[in-house]
């Protein structure tokens, strides 16, 4: 009786032995991002008090360690202040940072007040960035349209209310038409002409030429 109770014992010892030997599948650690679908985000940035941005988009993915909310094709972006609309913000990919501050490749923004129309992109390795405690757009590549024409510029820095910019930089130019109509006698406007110039400046769209 001793003797099999000591061969079960072997047994049992051996086969605990061949358990923790037996070679462990890769562990797998499950994924830290956190997706909503259909989500509307309300930010309110500590550097910007006095603003509200509301976000509408079909995808949300928050990543807890770096501690950044990634909004994914966005059907309605807003910025607002005092409860009025400042501008609107549109992107396929929009990435909000632990600071509050904005990035992503390709943005549009339309300036309520000042009716201009921004089309954003990265470009030199630079996306653009939308600095929440300086009030501005950091954009490396700027398509701009408002009633006086059309621009194109590079490495340009432009507040939110577009009353402060600085286009160009070493090496950069910005590409402006813009559309001059003449006056008749009656005081309306009349046959159109087209300007063109390049400029490398820092000032207000409304003081060039």
């Amino acid at each position: 009786m001793l003797k099999l109770a000591l061969i079960a014992l072997g047994a049992v010892t051996a086969l605990l032995l061949a358990l923790a030997l037996w070679p462990q599948g890769e562990r797998r650690v499950p994924e830290s991002r956190i997706q909503l679908s259909d989500t509307a985000v309300t930010l309110y940035p500590r550097a910007d008090p006095a603003a509200v941005w509301r976000f509408d988009a079909p995808e949300v993915a928050y990543d807890p360690e770096s501690r950044e909310t990634t909004l994914y094709r966005i059907t309605d972006g807003a910025r607002l202040e005092d409860g009025e609309t400042d501008f609107t913000l549109h992107s396929e990919e929009i990435t909000i940072d632990s600071e509050d501050n904005l990035r992503g490749d390709a943005l549009t923004a339309r300036l309520a007040a000042e009716e201009t129309d921004l089309a954003m992109s990265a470009k030199f390795g630079r996306q653009v960035f939308i600095n929440q405690a300086a009030g501005h757009f950091e954009i490396p590549h700027l398509e701009l349209s408002d009633a006086y024409g059309d621009g194109t510029y590079e490495n340009m820095r432009i507040s939110f209310d577009l009353q402060e910019f600085s286009a160009g930089g070493p090496g950069t130019v910005g590409y402006s038409a813009f559309e001059i109509g003449e006056r008749d006698d009656e005081g309306g406007d009349t046959a159109e002409e087209t300007t063109e110039e390049t400029t490398e400046e820092t000032g207000s769209p409304e003081e060039q030429p």
